[in-house]
């Protein structure tokens, strides 16, 4: 049996990642294994939000990634039914370096948090695969499997950041409730120059039937697509529908190259605890939600950082292990409550049918591009996925700037209510 140290951590995603970077920092040691023989390097999430921004500023790696970056100020709402588009732009609320998101690869500025976890000490191992766990006492024994081979790694806590299927998760006594959509997306990343046909870098289509997605990925001018589709059609002959579908979304008879394509299902899901006694979860193996606002990112990013402050300060004996069990019921209640709820109300806001219901949507979209407070509200949105970080002398504690602003009880980002 080998000791990995004080904490193991499975997966090496942005949670993982950024959970080891964040750990070590702090004098905690670390070791992050992933099953994969390398990061995923698929653009995937792409774009950070100023409250990401942040932590990325703190953790000191944001130089990095800003030159791997596109700085987006504007984020275009479009409705083709109607022949409208609204373009909001992010307003002055609190300058450098947080007016503004930034578009950048997954596997790019994941890449970047790696490379400073492992100065920073962290063991990282590729090819190894979790297959088995027990808890003792003191510490959690993970039977893992690399080359061929099956060892033991020894560590005082795990924590799990594996992903949406994660292997974690089910060797956990937890359950994984919420609901699956009836209908699945379909994200394709492609090369045309949208900016010619009146696209914005993030661009949000509202239409029942032909919704979706559009955002500048990279530098290169790659582009993703995100469109829907019955979850009843066969999934692997999706590719014989893309062509209908995107001749509705697509400019007429643009010229694009697909460069991937692959349809995924939509859920509402967060595990019944976070916590069962060593064992720890965050991200996506936590919780996992539509990806309309970009909540599933952000929020599993700001899991990582709770936890690692949290976790941290029970390493070092500066807390009670009883925080963790704060930790899960916190973290399940800023899912449900603010990532899971806005990314329903952006999705049925997205595909509505009623015409009464998208006239009410057109002028609440209007008021967003007109209303600069609103605009704001909209824009700060995102800063209530970091909830409350459990410590005073948490290294997150004073980071929400939007602390005092007058927001209202938004159900989430494009919600024109205040009340």
């Amino acid at each position: 049996m080998e000791d990995a140290g004080d904490v193991l951590i499975v997966g090496a995603g942005p949670v993982g990642v950024f959970s080891a970077l964040a750990l070590a920092q702090t004098g905690v040691s670390v070791t992050l294994i992933e099953a994969g023989p390398k990061i995923l390097d698929s653009p995937r999430n792409a774009v950070l939000m100023p409250s990401t921004i942040l932590i990325f500023q703190e953790l000191g790696i944001l130089p990095e990634v800003e030159e791997l970056a596109i700085p987006v100020t504007t984020f275009a709402l479009h409705v083709p039914g109607y022949g409208e588009k609204f373009l909001l732009r992010y307003p002055e609320m609190f300058g450098w370096p947080i007016d503004r998101q930034l578009h950048v690869g997954q596997h790019l500025f994941t890449g970047v948090g790696l490379e400073h976890a492992r100065r920073a000490g962290v063991d990282v191992r590729f090819d190894t695969a979790l297959v088995g766990l027990r808890q003792t006492g003191d510490h959690v024994i993970a039977q893992v499997e690399s080359g061929g081979e099956r060892q033991e790694l020894r560590a005082k806590w795990l924590i799990g950041a594996d992903g949406g299927r994660s292997t974690v998760r089910g060797l956990m006594n937890v359950t994984f409730d919420g609901f699956t959509w009836d209908n699945r997306f379909v994200a394709t990343n492609i090369y045309l120059p949208f900016e010619r046909y009146g696209y914005e870098p993030a661009n949000f289509i509202c239409d029942p039937v032909y919704g979706g997605v559009v955002a500048l990925l990279s530098k290169d001018g790659l582009w993703r697509v995100t469109y829907q589709e019955d979850a009843a059609l066969p999934g692997e002959t999706f590719m014989e529908r893309l062509p209908e579908r995107f001749d509705r979304i697509l400019p007429k008879g643009a010229d694009y190259v697909i460069d991937s394509a692959s349809p995924y299902a939509l859920n509402q899901r967060a595990a019944s605890s976070l916590r069962e006694g060593r064992v720890l979860l965050a991200g996506d193996a936590a919780h996992v939600t539509n990806p309309n606002g970009g909540m599933g990112l952000t929020g599993g990013i700001w899991d990582a950082m709770v936890l690692s402050d949290v976790l941290g300060a029970v390493v070092r004996g500066e807390a009670d292990e009883a925080i963790l069990d704060a930790y899960s019921k916190e973290r399940l209640r800023v899912f449900w409550e603010v990532a899971s709820a806005s990314a329903v109300e952006n999705k049925r806001m997205q595909e509505r049918t009623d015409p009464a219901e998208r006239e009410r949507d057109i002028e609440g979209f209007r008021a967003l591009a007109n209303d600069p407070e609103q605009g704001k509200a909209l824009f700060a949105y995102p800063f209530r996925l970091i909830g409350d970080t459990l410590r005073p002398e948490s290294r997150w504690a004073t980071i929400d700037l939007t602390r005092g602003m007058a927001m209202g009880a938004k159900s989430s980002q494009l919600s024109t209510s205040r009340t």
